[in-house]
């Protein structure tokens, strides 16, 4: 068997067809224009549609962008605010405290002893600075802040592992 007597054959359709080849051709012309015009105007509803979506995603993106920030700048004015800030200094200083007790209390080598007692001795001072500030500052209407130079005490050489072993 050939493909010729595979294929199904219609007399009447064939003469009908080549009869009516240009209508038949004009109608699938017809036809393959106006889906060409339908895709286009849908593909023109689609790209405003979508345009029209990502205007409002944009805005959307724009709003959340800016309570975020005004999210972060209220954190950092809370952290930021004196007396907050005051709380913290205080929290450190007692901090400060605590582990020279701990330092104090716990068998340590009269070096380190030594040491916890420098760094009480300057914690004092520092609150005791912190203090003057405060009271100076407490009359005024925010007045810019006084700048207060801290020089390091000047390093010591250390004792060499010889001395100490013997």
């Amino acid at each position: 068997m050939t493909e010729d007597d595979k294929r199904y054959r219609d007399p009447e359709l064939e003469r009908f067809i080549r009869e009516n080849r240009e209508m038949i051709m004009r109608l699938l012309r017809e036809e393959k224009d106006m889906a060409e015009r339908l895709f286009k105007e849908e593909k023109e509803c689609f790209k405003g549609a979508f345009d029209e979506e990502m205007k409002k995603a944009e805005a959307f993106a724009e709003k959340k962008k800016d309570k975020a920030k005004d999210t972060a700048q209220e954190m950092f004015n809370a952290f930021t605010d004196p007396e907050v800030q005051k709380h913290f200094m205080a929290m450190g200083m007692e901090f400060m405290m605590a582990v020279n007790a701990l330092i104090s209390a716990m068998p340590f080598p009269d070096c380190v002893k030594d040491m916890a007692g420098k760094a009480e001795e300057a914690r004092k001072s520092a609150s005791e600075n912190f203090s003057e500030a405060a009271n100076r500052n407490s009359g005024k209407n925010s007045a810019a802040p006084e700048k207060i130079d801290v020089k390091p005490a000047p390093k010591k050489k250390a004792p060499s592992k010889a001395k100490d072993e013997t």
